[in-house]
């Protein structure tokens, strides 16, 4: 192509690169603005709960007490002075009953446990709570990248509109969220990955504005090679050199985001999938020994069949443990710990201990999610990684490898049995390409966070520049 078909192609695509260097640039921003911006949690991790009582009766004689006949997941949960039991019903109803008594707790006893736990994150024991919500799927407030359902949405009466989102099945808090929050995110979904249209719809848009801001600034690069100029300082020049200077960011960041926009609709979808049983109350007919000083909860799981409890220990300090998933949003992920989290498994049927409990129930839960011999032995995963990042939420996990073609890797939480996630050859590909190319996680290990979020503003506004030069020039033609 001559010299005159790529400056009228230039021009003719430049309108495409135009919006899509100013949607996607201006919005770009936002988001180190927000990270910065956002509320912060008080604390991290769930409230401190007083010792578990030597023994506790058994829970068979007090679900029948409680009229409850079947259920399909039960947790022993801390509350002020006493512990409580959080019955889940095969209706996914949630009963709350006392664990010492078997006292029923009144309905709003889910409702104001959320709450509760919003108080002890935000800090803030009495402040008025406008409205409680449980919400069963993402929307524009709360966004797939928090990953955990259902939670709680707890909305405060306070000046900057503070909310916060709490798993009550999990005691996590999923994000902290007010008023300028929600203001960069709705503007972020608005121009950046557009949300709000239709799927198809938007990522024919998307590709389409990412094709023409690609186009435009490969044409470009070529009209700044191969043309001459004055050698005075001129607009055209300052577009041209300019150009050159942001090209090879707009070039990564355009394929990042092509990569990055084909598997939207797949990944707004996504939560972690949970295996699901039942069983009759009656069949819990172990009293509780705590087996040990260090344990601070306890949930039923199933291993081969039957019903067993899962004593979990303390975690130590330098994880997140059940508390939040602590991400570049809330802070830096906390350091590897030094000894790894342990669960007791105890017969929920007679209380006789289960020595290979927590390999038995890895086992059955790896074959459950679709682990087929032969697979790599399982490794336990303290910290988010490049493979397993802050966005999957939940830690300590168990990572293990399928030996297949793709290197699948499924990373399972034994605690809440669920699937945390699945990341195969094709998923690191593009997560470490949108890392790298896309928000330049290059720069955080030599330079740190703060350097590369100004850098990433610093090129983004000089394609803003470069593009409204552009323009000029187009406009006085």
């Amino acid at each position: 192509m001559d010299t005159l078909k790529q400056r009228q192609w230039h021009r003719r695509v430049a309108w495409l690169a135009l919006c899509a260097g100013c949607t996607f640039a201006l919005t770009g921003v936002l988001h180190p603005l927000m990270t910065r911006m956002q509320p912060q949690p008080v604390h991290r991790l769930p409230p401190p709960a007083q010792a578990l009582p030597a023994n506790l009766p058994a829970p068979a004689g007090l679900l029948t007490q409680a009229g409850i006949s079947s259920l399909t997941g039960l947790t022993l949960v801390p509350d002020a002075t006493r512990w409580l039991w959080r019955v889940r019903l095969p209706d996914d109803q949630v009963q709350w009953l006392d664990a010492s008594s078997g006292a029923l707790q009144a309905p709003e006893a889910e409702r104001l446990r959320a709450g509760r736990l919003a108080r002890w994150y935000t800090g803030q024991p009495d402040a008025a709570i406008i409205d409680i919500e449980q919400i069963h799927a993402f929307d524009a407030d709360y966004s797939y990248v928090n990953r955990l359902l259902p939670v709680w949405r707890v909305r405060f009466d306070d000046a900057a509109g503070l909310t916060a989102y709490v798993s009550t099945e999990e005691s996590r808090l999923a994000t902290l969220s007010d008023r300028n929050k929600r203001w960069f995110q709705r503007a972020f979904r608005a121009l950046h990955t557009w949300a709000w249209l239709p799927a198809p719809v938007r990522n024919s848009w998307i590709n389409l504005l990412l094709a023409g801001l690609a186009g435009t600034t490969l044409l470009g690069l070529s009209l700044a090679v191969t043309s001459g100029g004055r050698r005075r300082i001129t607009q055209r020049r300052w577009h041209r050199w300019g150009g050159v200077v942001v090209s090879a960011a707009v070039l990564a960041w355009a394929l990042s985001g092509f990569v990055q926009a084909r598997d939207n609709q797949q990944r707004e979808q996504a939560q972690a999938v949970q295996r699901t049983w039942q069983v009759a109350s009656s069949a819990l007919t172990a009293s509780l020994s705590v087996p040990s000083a260090g344990v601070d909860g306890l949930s039923l799981v199933q291993v081969q069949g039957a019903p067993v409890w899962r004593w979990r220990l303390k975690p130590p300090t330098a994880t997140t443990g059940q508390g939040l998933a602590l991400s570049e949003h809330h802070g830096q992920p906390m350091p590897k710990p030094e000894t790894p989290p342990m669960a007791i498994y105890v017969s929920a049927l007679d209380g006789a201990a289960l020595p290979l409990g927590e390999q038995q129930h890895l086992d059955e839960l790896s074959h459950h999610f679709g682990t087929a011999p032969p697979a790599g032995p399982a490794t336990l995963v303290q910290a988010f990684t490049a493979e397993y990042g802050f966005l999957f939420k939940r830690l300590p996990v168990w990572r293990i490898e399928q030996r297949d073609a793709r290197h699948t890797a499924l990373f399972i939480d034994t605690d809440s049995e669920r699937l945390s996630a699945q990341v195969d050859d094709a998923d690191r590909f593009k997560g470490n390409l949108f890392a790298l190319a896309h928000k330049w996680e290059w720069v955080s290990p030599w330079a740190g966070k703060n350097v590369r979020d100004a850098l990433t503003t610093l090129f983004a506004a000089l394609l803003i520049v470069v593009a409204l030069i552009g323009l000029s020039l187009r406009w006085r033609r």
